[in-house]
């Protein structure tokens, strides 16, 4: 066994785990005892099993323990009472949850069974083949079809160019506690494009009043890409609850207009002007 197929197999055994910690939260939350220390069980369950299936590219897995998570946080607080009618809905959350997990454990040993019978197809994993599975279904097509398929790209036919935005980014002490880190996601906002990046270090308190363990620094980066926002705060999905993130898209100016055109050659002048009007 090599060592990713291990890493992966301990992770289903954790998330295993977790959902047995997820099941006995909900349950003392319809017994009515549960207390602060079970929503964060609770909560964490969640989280860990979103921040596993983020290193494998469990894309499914991550979206829905990230909604999952929001409601949680959400109760965790304060601002969702858990009502019968609240953990009907997060048991059958759950009921999902570990189907998902279930899936994404099974579906990889089956689908290598399954290509080993199909001539040429390569040894690799679900998420692999399925990134380039449509290529594969295209080239396939087109081969069918008797043609050469040109790829365009319409978008930049229609892309408004560079855009900059203004970031502030705060890490609450949570961020730390799940094992994110903050220059690792300044990094990744970066590798989206250019910017410049301050640091703000007016909240640091007295030394003797510092908790170790606190989160105290935020930073600005104002940053010029041709991604979209949606872009930066994918970025955030395993850090969304545990920052404070305001990111403000800025108007970028645009270069004055050509100046007139001036030439003493009255043909050309007469042309110009009807180039003008015609436009």
């Amino acid at each position: 066994m090599d060592t990713m197929t291990e890493i992966r197999r301990t992770f289903f055994e954790e998330c295993a785990e977790q959902l047995v910690e997820l099941d006995r939260g909900l349950a003392a939350f319809e017994g009515g005892t549960a207390d602060t220390e079970t929503i964060g069980i609770v909560y964490r369950a969640v989280h860990s099993i979103k921040g596993g299936a983020g290193a494998f590219e469990l894309k499914d897995l991550v979206r829905f323990a990230l909604t999952f998570e929001g409601v949680l946080n959400e109760i965790r607080a304060d601002r969702l009472a858990p009502s019968p009618e609240v953990l009907a809905l997060l048991r059958r959350a759950e009921t999902v949850l570990a189907e998902m997990v279930a899936v994404c454990r099974d579906r990889d040993g089956v689908f290598r069974e399954l290509r080993s019978f199909i001539p040429g197809a390569a040894d690799e994993p679900f998420e692999l083949a399925a990134a380039s599975a449509p290529e594969a279904e295209t080239a396939t097509a087109a081969e069918d079809l008797g043609f050469t398929p040109v790829s365009v790209d319409f978008g930049s036919m229609f892309d408004g160019g560079e855009k900059r935005f203004h970031i502030v980014f705060k890490p609450r002490p949570e961020l730390y506690a799940n094992a994110n880190e903050s220059a690792r996601l300044i990094r990744e906002m970066l590798a989206l494009g250019t910017g410049e990046v301050a640091c703000d270090t007016g909240a640091i308190p007295p030394l003797d009043t510092l908790e170790p363990e606190g989160a105290y620094l935020a930073w600005t980066i104002e940053l010029a890409t041709e991604k979209g926002e949606g872009d930066i705060r994918e970025i955030f999905d395993f850090a969304e609850f545990d920052c404070d993130l305001e990111i403000t898209a800025l108007e970028v100016e645009f270069p004055e207009e050509t100046p007139a055109f001036e030439t003493d050659d009255p043909e050309m002048a007469a042309l110009f002007a009807r180039l003008q009007a015609a436009s």
